[in-house]
């Protein structure tokens, strides 16, 4: 666009600095038309996205029971901005998709920050979300991520559990051959990732179905619901283990937690409240959490388990909240075998 500015009378030096302001301020009001980008409100700015990003919203059968609404499943995928490689790209599977997926996914990119000219590679992410569901769906992941248990089919707050069977079956037949077929895949490089329930549900995956991926990250496991039932299937797991043949890969454990979480709770100083002012619920994850066994019982059962190549991290000054981001580099590291 050329603008003609007219030439300016001959004027004193003050005055004639005066005018080439005021022209130039009508100049900038000229160029701000209705509708340039830039002028725009943020409010009505349009959402970020990341790039090389997808999701497809999927319905599955929801909790068990007549009239039982459907679970409605928000399968979220980010692509490397890379060609595969030759055997197709390692995928990484994050529960807790809606909280976890954007992080892990920007980390994936950012090891492609430095151009071509640095050797990288990446994987596929997949975040497993809920469509109605800005961060966590509680009800949701409680039925979803807790393995089935006798007794009450609810939790202290009403919250249906024991779909841990019927969510990893969705994940087999629905979500991986999506995934499958829509990019080049390994299969022999699958990695399973979740925190706190969502690790729960890793071992209850690795326990009972070890052959659905190859590496499992169980960050801060939920090992304490219902007074450590998940290791019931220890047993089982050890003696397929020892029928394996010895030329198989090995599988890979990854248990993380923050370095607090690690600590044994200090005696509170304080009298205790009265009971009209405790949380029931609460109260009872904090009994079976001091009660039942953890990660270092865990891991001595598992210790010298044929064909598992089993790791340990713990995450200096990080609680059970503040673990599940480096949980999740972790896990990204292991899928792409750093």
């Amino acid at each position: 666009m050329h603008i003609a500015l007219s030439p300016f009378p001959t004027l004193p030096l003050a005055q004639l600095a005066d005018v080439t302001r005021r022209r130039l301020l009508g100049l900038g009001a000229a160029l701000a038309l209705p509708g340039c980008a830039w002028q725009s409100s943020l409010k009505d700015a349009p959402a970020v996205t990341l790039p090389g990003t997808r999701q497809l919203d999927l319905r599955a059968p929801g909790m068990p029971g007549p009239g039982a609404p459907e679970r409605v499943h928000r399968i979220m995928v980010a692509v490397p901005p890379a060609p595969p490689p030759p055997q197709g790209y390692p995928v990484l599977y994050l529960l807790d998709g809606n909280l976890m997926f954007t992080p892990t996914a920007q980390l994936m990119r950012n090891r492609f920050a430095r151009g071509p000219s640095v050797p990288t590679q990446g994987a596929v992410v997949v975040g497993l979300g809920y469509a109605d569901s800005a961060v966590l769906d509680l009800s949701a992941r409680s039925y979803d991520y807790t393995p089935p248990a006798p007794g009450p089919a609810t939790d202290a707050r009403g919250r249906a559990e024991g779909g841990a069977d019927h969510f990893l079956d969705f994940i087999d037949q629905q979500v991986r051959p999506l995934v499958e077929a829509s990019w080049p895949i390994d299969r022999a490089r699958q990695t399973f990732f979740g925190h706190s329930y969502g690790g729960l549900c890793v071992l209850h995956a690795l326990l009972t179905r070890p052959g659905s991926f190859q590496r499992y990250v169980a960050a801060s496991p939920s090992i304490w619901w219902r007074d450590g039932l998940v290791l019931q299937a220890l047993p089982g797991f050890l003696a397929q283990a020892a029928s394996r043949p010895a030329d198989a890969a090995a599988l890979q454990l990854l248990l993380t937690q923050g370095e607090r979480e690690a600590r044994p709770a200090a005696p509170s100083t304080q009298s205790s409240p009265p009971a009209s002012a405790s949380d029931p619920a609460r109260d009872a994850i904090r009994r079976q959490r001091q009660n039942a066994p953890g990660i270092p019982a865990l891991m001595e059962s598992l210790r010298g388990a044929p064909g598992l190549a089993l790791r340990y991290a713990s995450f200096p000054g990080a609680d059970h909240g503040g673990a599940m981001l480096p949980a999740a580099q972790q896990a990204l590291a292991m899928a792409l075998q750093d």
